[in-house]
């Protein structure tokens, strides 16, 4: 008989087996009590593993960080029943964590796009860190990082799988589960951008070749930047004894990536590519030649009709012509719009996913350049705002504007927020083109891209707000700027 519709403790419903590298079976299940998916790691109780793996997953219970997904209950002994069979029902350990909707990293690795870019992965990887760093301030590891606990949705930050139940079940990597957390994230760093796991197989992803020399990112794959390599070596070789070091180390990583691939095309553009064609016939020389002795021609009278009709000496501005005692001058076009500064000609709240309300009367305070006042959020009772991917402002610039950067005051630390540029007065966040995004953000924060994106609209989009008060959650922004 299938398990599926069967009750695990009188209150999950089994509903669908998952597939997962973790022994025992694992099911999305229905928590009746409360209404939601939950994901159901069963295990027979009379498993070797059995105290491991309860005293593990209790310690990991107390993560609560908002990018990670939770671990929330931990059932010792409980039976399997089915109303139907008058069997003795089999008893086991039952651990259940939040069901999370995505796409896992090993899907996305193991797919036919490419790797990500440099600037993606490292961005990735920090979501990640800063993740862990919170839970290590707990006193709590990871231990066994692998593609299959990252999981990816465009419209929420990075999640991680896996707290307390992959270590216990599988074992941990390392003896210190920092430690271990640290080499995790420079391992998942390596497989983002070439695609291949450097320490054996992992989730159907391929090993690195031993043959290559340090196992170096750039030896699998072209355009990966030097920074890159240094940045894994630093996970592997223990220098790193702390995730909030790793953290920095990304930020200056991902300003190196950055200035190398700057550098990369200048180079490119420094050094001509010489072309070799077929070999020219007498025909070609032929209508060549013809082709610049009418070219010669066509400039040469050109030249006499300007010299004649524009340049006459009484016309010509003296402050223009060139003595040889005088030096060209760099004349700068008026029309430029390199330096102008960029200003929201009026702002909007944006609420696609609730009642399209979100304190609209307060929208204008994130532009009046006053850091007394602010646009806040309602009051919610959950970090992910009653389960909404997101709630922001639209602000309009008028016209259609490169946007490189932008410039974040909130009310509040702990804010995660993401920014889009547009052409759509009514943007998809699932389509729309992304600056970029902070997550647990400090008061203020900086959204920037080596390469501007044009459009007349910038959403800043606000994806997690911290407690402010117990069981109340609000995030507010005071001040939203543009840099050049």
């Amino acid at each position: 008989m299938s398990d599926a519709g069967r009750t695990f403790a009188d209150r999950y419903l089994l509903d669908v087996q998952v597939s997962s590298p973790v022994s025992p079976t694992v099911w999305r299940a229905l928590d009746t009590v409360l209404n939601r998916w939950v994901t159901l790691y069963l295990l027979d109780e009379t498993d070797s593993r059995r105290n491991n793996v309860v005293t593990t997953c209790l310690l990991a219970a107390a993560n609560a960080g908002r990018n990670s997904i939770a671990l929330l209950d931990v059932i010792e002994s409980g039976s399997l029943t089915d109303n139907q069979s008058l069997a003795q029902p089999t008893r086991y350990v039952g651990i259940v964590t939040e069901w999370a909707e995505g796409t896992g990293l090993d899907e996305r690795l193991t797919s036919d796009q490419e790797p990500f870019t440099a600037g993606v992965a490292l961005d990735l990887v920090r979501q990640l860190a800063v993740s862990l760093a919170q839970a290590h301030d707990k006193h709590i590891g990871h231990g066994r990082l692998r593609p299959h606990n990252v999981l990816l949705n465009e419209l929420q930050p990075v999640r991680i799988s896996g707290f307390g139940v992959d270590c216990s079940f599988l074992g941990l990597d390392e003896t210190d589960p920092i430690r271990a957390d640290i080499k995790g994230v420079g391992n998942l760093l390596f497989a983002m951008v070439t695609g291949v796991w450097p320490a054996g197989e992992a989730d159907g992803l391929p090993t690195a070749p031993i043959s290559t020399s340090r196992k170096l990112p750039s030896a699998l794959r072209g355009a990966i930047p030097h920074s890159i390599d240094a940045l894994y070596l630093r996970t592997q070789d223990g220098s790193i004894t702390l995730m909030r070091e790793l953290i920095d180390l990304i930020s200056v990583g991902t300003a190196e990536a950055s200035v190398e691939q700057t550098s990369t095309l200048a180079r490119l553009a420094a050094h001509p590519v010489t072309w070799h064609g077929r070999p020219e016939t007498h025909s070609h020389r032929v209508r060549a030649t013809a082709i610049a002795v009418v070219c010669v021609l066509g400039m040469g009278w050109i030249g006499w009709q300007l010299m004649t009709h524009n340049f006459n000496k009484s016309e010509v501005p003296a402050s223009i012509l060139l003595t040889p005692e005088a030096t060209p001058r760099l004349i700068v076009s008026p029309t430029a719009t390199s330096t102008q500064p960029i200003q929201a000609v009026s702002v909007k709240d944006y609420d696609p996913f609730g009642d399209n309300s979100e304190n609209p009367d307060l929208a204008n305070n994130a532009i009046d350049a006053d850091a007394a006042t602010a646009w806040t959020t309602v009051k919610y009772r959950s970090s992910n705002m009653a389960g909404k991917p997101g709630v922001g402002l639209l602000l309009d610039l008028g016209a259609p504007r490169p946007v490189s950067q932008v410039n974040l005051d909130f009310t509040v630390a702990g804010m995660s927020a993401t920014v889009f540029v547009t052409d759509s007065a009514n943007p998809d966040v699932t389509t729309a083109q992304q600056l970029g995004s902070l997550t647990n953000a400090d008061m203020s924060g900086v959204i920037k891209s080596p390469r501007a994106i044009s459009g007349r609209y910038v959403l800043v989009w606000i994806t997690a707000v911290p407690e402010t008060t117990p069981g109340t959650y609000q995030g507010g922004i005071t001040s939203i700027t543009f840099g050049l």
